[in-house]
C-alpha cells in the first residue's frame, strides 16, 4: 500500500471514528416529531431562549431523549434552580453536536500542514539524487575526454548521452519548480487555516475574548516565566454583580449582551503582555505579567469604574438597562506555588469584595 493510500484509509478511518462517536438521532413518526418540535418551541419561549437552529436542536434532542448524556446535563441545570440561559444552550450544543469542533479542525489542518511539508522533503530528496546522477554523466564524459583521443562515433555518442542528460535534468527542475510552487502555496492556505483554528479554539464565542482553555495555557506559561525570571503576576477574577437579574427580568439576550460588553471592556483595559480570558458563566479572568499588587490592584479599579459609569440600554427602544458593575478578586503568584492556590486566593478574595457589598476591588490578604 502506498502512501497516499495509506493517508486516505487513515482519514476514512477517522471519519467513522467521529460518526460512532456522534450522538444517534431517533427516527420518529412525524406526529411524535411534531409533538417534540412544538414542546421544545414552548420550552424556549418560556425562558426566552431565541428559537435559533443551534438552540433548537437542544432543546428537541432533550424532549425527544434522543441524546441521554445531553438530558442528563440540562436536567441537572434546570434542577440546579439557576436560570438556564443561551449561553449554557449554546454550550450544550458544543458539546453534543457541533462537528467538527475547533480542536478537531486544528488537528486536522496540522496533519495536512506535516503531509504537505513531508512532499516537500521527497521532491527536495529526489531533486538530489537527479543531480546526482547529472553529476555522474559529467563525471563520465570528463574521463572520457581526458582519457586521450577519441573517434568520432564515440564522441558523437558521448554529446548525444550529454544533451539527453542535459535535457532530462532541465526537465525535471522544471517540473520541481512547479511542485514546489504548488506546495508553497499550499503552504501558505494551511498556516492560515492553522492560525484560524488555533484561535478558534481558544477564542470564547460569544465576548471574543479567551476561553477557560486558554486561561489555564496562559496561566501556566506565565507562572513558569514568573518563577524564571523572578518578576511578578498577579490575577484579576471578575463577577458581574446581580447577573441572574440582568436574565430574569430583561431576558437572556440582554444577559448575553451584557457579558459582551464586559468582555469588549476587558479588551480594552489589557496592557501590554496581559491575558484576558472568560473563566465560565459570568465570571472573568486577567492574567497580569510583570504587575504588583498595588498596580494591579489600581487598573482593576479603573476598570470597575470605566465599566459602571455609563448605562446599559436597547438603543432601538430606548429602554434603560442599568449600570453593569463588577466585584473583583486579586491574588499575586508565589514563585513554585501550585497554579489552583494562586487561583484560589482571587477567588477568596472576590467572595470577600461580594459579602463586602459588591462593586468593589479585594486584594488577597497579606
Amino acid at each position: 500500500m502506498g502512501l497516499c493510500e495509506i493517508l486516505t484509509a487513515r482519514e476514512e478511518l477517522g471519519r467513522r471514528l467521529a460518526m460512532a462517536q456522534a450522538p444517534i438521532f431517533m427516527i420518529e413518526d412525524v406526529d411524535t416529531a411534531t409533538q417534540h418540535a412544538a414542546t421544545a418551541i414552548a420550552e424556549m419561549a418560556m425562558r426566552e431562549i431565541s428559537p435559533t437552529p443551534g438552540n433548537f436542536c437542544v432543546w428537541y434532542n432533550y424532549i425527544s431523549g434522543s441524546v441521554p448524556e445531553l438530558r442528563r446535563d440540562l436536567d441537572a441545570l434546570l434542577l440546579s434552580g439557576k436560570t438556564v440561559s443561551a449561553s449554557n444552550i449554546q454550550d450544550l450544543f458544543d458539546k453534543y453536536f457541533r462537528e467538527p469542533d475547533a480542536e478537531e479542525r486544528l488537528q486536522q489542518t496540522g496533519d495536512e500542514l506535516q503531509n504537505t511539508l513531508a512532499d516537500v522533503i521527497r521532491q527536495v530528496t529526489q531533486a538530489g539524487l537527479d543531480a546526482n546522477e547529472f553529476g555522474k554523466t559529467l563525471t563520465k564524459a570528463n574521463s572520457s575526454l581526458g582519457a586521450g583521443r577519441i573517434d568520432a562515433g564515440a564522441m558523437k555518442d558521448l554529446v548525444g548521452e550529454l544533451i539527453a542528460a542535459t535535457k532530462l535534468i532541465g526537465q525535471r527542475n522544471q517540473a520541481l519548480e512547479a511542485q514546489l510552487k504548488q506546495s508553497s502555496t499550499r503552504i501558505t492556505g494551511l498556516q492560515s487555516r492553522l492560525e484560524a483554528a488555533r484561535r478558534d479554539a481558544l477564542t470564547d464565542a460569544l465576548t471574543g475574548i479567551g476561553n477557560r482553555k486558554s486561561f489555564d495555557l496562559a496561566v501556566q506559561f506565565r507562572a513558569q516565566q514568573a518563577t524564571e525570571q523572578q518578576s511578578e503576576l498577579c490575577l484579576l477574577i471578575i463577577d458581574i454583580d446581580h447577573f441572574k437579574k440582568f436574565n430574569d427580568s430583561f431576558g437572556h439576550r440582554v444577559g448575553d449582551q451584557v457579558l459582551k460588553l464586559v468582555g469588549s471592556k476587558l479588551k480594552q483595559a489589557i496592557n501590554g503582555s496581559d491575558s484576558a480570558a472568560r473563566y465560565g458563566g459570568e465570571e472573568f479572568a486577567l492574567l497580569m505579567p510583570q504587575t504588583r499588587i498595588p498596580e494591579a490592584v489600581d487598573r482593576a479599579d479603573k476598570f470597575r469604574t470605566s465599566l459602571g459609569a455609563h448605562s446599559l440600554k436597547n438603543r432601538t427602544t430606548g429602554q434603560v438597562y442599568g449600570a453593569v458593575t463588577v466585584s473583583i478578586g486579586v491574588s499575586r503568584y508565589k514563585a513554585g506555588e501550585p497554579l489552583e492556590e494562586f487561583i484560589v486566593r482571587a477567588d477568596q478574595a472576590l467572595y470577600r469584595a461580594k459579602k463586602e457589598g459588591r462593586n468593589r476591588v479585594i486584594a488577597e490578604a497579606s
